[in-house]
């Protein structure tokens, strides 16, 4: 008896192995071939109205994968490097569809340990030139945090997503020059007004408001900064959460092949109520549980709450959030 519960444990055992914990291998393989067939797909897009023609996701939240993929295409001499800040546990994020279907180099930095730790137990983290770095970046360590762990200035892609000082941090960042840089701008905020949150050292989203509406900075804001760094707007993904931008360098690359380069506001209604629930309101209904928050305002160097714009959005935002 003793010797048939061992066998049917051993049976049991190879089973698990083999093909139970297998699955989520199985389901990753599946989703990773359909990405890169519709990549293929989009190699055949010479030309397209803008980035809402190539997106997809694989691993990516909103269809970023597809425009990184094809950004990347246009420029054939690109450095193989990225850096993604803000990356939790990896799982979805802007850079692992790259670093996988082009084996490209990476380094990813997060504030949090618990994060790093699940990510160093990954399988792509031996089977790929990658390394995690821990750190909760602010001013004063960004630059000496890429300087110890990045040799070479130049890489092909920087991805900024840390839900806070988005704006301050970017600006700040002049020890890397990317190729390509992928940041989330904050809606709620509007496309009229360059504003972002004011610059806090240890601003939390969770904590800032119960919302979690009051983080980051506006498109424009964004637009600005970057173009004063030597950076071309090439449009959003069309759920108006991350923004695209390509060193002037390049621009050749481009000319001609996107035809509008579309600004779209979010679809997504993450906002809560006091209690923490969902309430689903788009982002104009959004913005009066936030009118007491204090924003930087960008052109007039100065504080001023969101109450006191009179309207953050133009009539073409207007319109495709009431048709949402």
């Amino acid at each position: 008896m003793k010797n048939l519960i061992k066998k049917l444990s051993l049976i049991f055992s190879i089973i698990l192995n083999k093909y139970i914990l297998r699955i989520p291998d199985f389901s990753e393989k599946k989703i990773f071939l359909q990405g890169q067939l519709l990549e293929s797909e989009n190699k055949k897009k010479l030309t397209i109205n803008d980035f809402k023609e190539v997106e997809f996701s694989v691993f990516s939240q909103f269809g970023e994968d597809g425009i990184i993929s094809w950004i990347v295409d246009q420029i054939p001499d690109i450095n193989k490097t990225f850096v993604e800040i803000g990356t939790q546990d990896y799982w979805e994020s802007n850079t692992r569809y790259l670093l996988k279907s082009k084996n490209w180099k990476g380094f990813l930095i997060e504030g949090s340990q618990e994060f790093i730790n699940k990510i160093k137990t990954q399988k792509l983290y031996w089977q790929h030139d990658l390394k995690a770095i821990k750190s909760f970046v602010d001013l004063d360590n960004i630059n000496l945090v890429l300087e110890k762990n990045i040799k070479h200035k130049e890489i092909g892609l920087l991805s900024i997503d840390i839900d806070g000082n988005d704006y301050w941090i970017l600006d700040k960042i002049d020890t890397l020059s990317p190729s390509i840089i992928i940041c989330e701008f904050n809606s709620i905020f509007g496309d009229l007004f360059k504003i972002s949150i004011p610059y806090q050292k240890n601003f939390i989203r969770n904590d800032a408001h119960y919302s979690n509406l009051f983080f980051g900075a506006s498109i424009k804001a964004m637009i600005s900064m970057l173009k004063n760094k030597g950076y071309k707007f090439l449009g959003t993904s069309s759920t108006g959460v991350n923004a695209f931008f390509v060193k002037n360098k390049h621009l050749l690359n481009f000319e001609n092949k996107i035809k509008n380069f579309n600004i779209y506001p979010a679809k997504v209604r993450e906002g809560l109520d006091i209690r923490g629930k969902l309430t689903h309101e788009n982002i104009i209904n959004s913005l009066k549980n936030i009118y007491e928050m204090e924003v930087f305002d960008l052109d007039d160097k100065k504080i001023l709450k969101l109450k006191d714009y009179n309207n953050l959005y133009s009539e073409n935002w207007r319109k495709i959030i009431d048709e949402s």
